[in-house]
């Protein structure tokens, strides 16, 4: 009991009243092990997306049980079901769902401001900039979302819903809107997350990516139809208490970023790469302009 992480059992949801009441979900019972890659498939309309967003505490069930981490859900109040997707549910939508006036860095590092990050501003950035290089990213952090292409928007979903080092990802049909080599990409980053203890739920239309699941299940009219498992519960990845070590926080030497890190887009990207080179270069001549002072003072003692 102690590795189920997620129990659902005779859980119904339903749209409408009456005889007019459709069932999304029916009498649904599932168990989720830590470290599980599991996929659902299945028709539209079949509750699979209904099924994702209850577990994302984004939608309640009309009856049943959830289970959360043996928390029973049901008794948490908004605020904490609001403070758990904050930091232990990534969220992954095939839409991306980037703040349009916002730079990359600065949707990374909302998660963290949203949860109420004891973090200062700068520690935020650090961490959003040390995901967003996982991701092969560092060299668009101040482009906004309209500058970026399909896969770099949704590595960059992804890194938004890592950022603060949750233990279960959620996704949405991530490769949805995707090309076939971008589709690749993404999904040769969730695999190296999942095998890092991450818990992974994705929903999918696409057979070929059940190649990197753990199990397969196929729901039809609001139940589960098929559940195979692919690999043995003593094979799945070990679950780690911390996945991202800390994004290397306490052992990376970090310059803090400027308090206004958003910059005009009608500055070309060259010229902001000079903006900082000359931003570096000035704070390595004030570094050795101290050096000297102290050598000075050591000089006259």
């Amino acid at each position: 009991m102690g590795n189920i992480v997620i129990e659902l059992k005779s859980l119904s949801r339903s749209y409408g009243y009456g005889e007019g009441a459709t069932y999304a979900l029916k009498d649904f019972d599932l168990e989720v092990r830590r470290g599980e890659f599991i996929m659902i498939m299945g028709p539209s309309g079949c509750g699979k997306t209904t099924l994702l967003n209850i577990i994302g505490l984004l939608d309640r069930p009309n009856f049943g049980s959830y289970m959360l981490d043996g928390e029973p859900v049901a008794r948490l109040s908004s605020r904490k079901k609001a403070h758990l997707r904050s930091t232990k549910i990534g969220l992954i939508f095939q839409d991306f769902n980037l703040i349009p006036s916002l730079n990359v860095l600065d949707n990374v590092a909302l998660p963290l401001t949203y949860a109420g990050n004891s973090k200062s501003k700068s520690k935020r950035y650090i961490a959003a900039d040390d995901i967003l290089r996982r991701f092969h990213l560092e060299k668009r952090e101040y482009f906004l979302p309209f500058q970026l292409s399909g896969g770099q928007k949704q590595r960059v979903a992804i890194a938004r819903s890592l950022v603060s080092k949750p233990e279960i990802i959620l996704a949405d049909e991530p490769t949805g809107n995707l090309d076939s080599r971008s589709a690749h990409v993404v999904m040769e980053e969730l695999k190296s997350i999942h095998e890092e203890g991450n818990t992974i739920i994705m929903v999918t239309h696409n057979p070929s990516l059940t190649t990197y699941a753990t199990r397969v299940i196929h729901m039809l009219d609001g139940q589960i139809d098929k559940d195979v498992k692919t690999v043995a519960d003593q094979d799945l990845p070990q679950p780690v208490s911390i996945h991202f070590g800390r994004a290397n926080l306490d052992q990376a030497d970090h310059t803090e970023p400027p308090e206004d890190i958003t910059p005009d887009i009608s500055i070309p990207i060259e010229e902001e790469v000079k903006v900082n080179g000359k931003r570096k270069k000035n704070s390595s001549r004030k570094l050795k302009k101290l050096q000297k002072k102290s050598s000075k003072k050591k000089e006259v003692l």
